[in-house]
């Protein structure tokens, strides 16, 4: 089954803590053990930490759940025009909490997109 959550809000760091909230109950409902939640929570707080830091508009990210994981995508309208370094402390540190995630910009809207798995496999 797959299902998509959206979530927008002001780029501002106040609101980094509504994403964190919203990525930690897409992984309850989608069964992460605790450790993988709480992977994905921190991974999003600091996705959006970097969008927002480079935002000239409102944050959406959505959640779109799938089997055994979910994919996120954080963007926003920005002025810079190269995405973020992938050499940073920040991004050495999203890499390891989730399978995949990579940056980009297009058309002026800056994306991180992050992938996790649950961990869990059917039997």
């Amino acid at each position: 089954m797959t299902d998509t959550v959206t979530v927008s809000f002001t780029a501002d760091t106040r609101n980094v803590a509504l994403a964190r909230i919203v990525a930690a109950a897409v992984a309850a409902r989608a069964d992460f053990p605790l450790d993988r939640l709480e992977d994905l929570r921190l991974a999003v707080d600091e996705a959006v930490t970097q969008v927002i830091a480079c935002a000239s508009s409102e944050v959406t990210c959505t959640f779109t759940e799938g089997d055994h994981a979910i994919e996120v995508a954080v963007h926003a309208l920005t002025t810079v025009t190269e995405p973020v370094s992938v050499t940073s402390f920040g991004w050495t540190v999203l890499t390891a909490l989730v399978d995949s995630a990579s940056s980009s910009i297009a058309d002026g809207r800056l994306t991180i997109s992050l992938r996790a798995s649950s961990g869990l496999v059917d039997v």
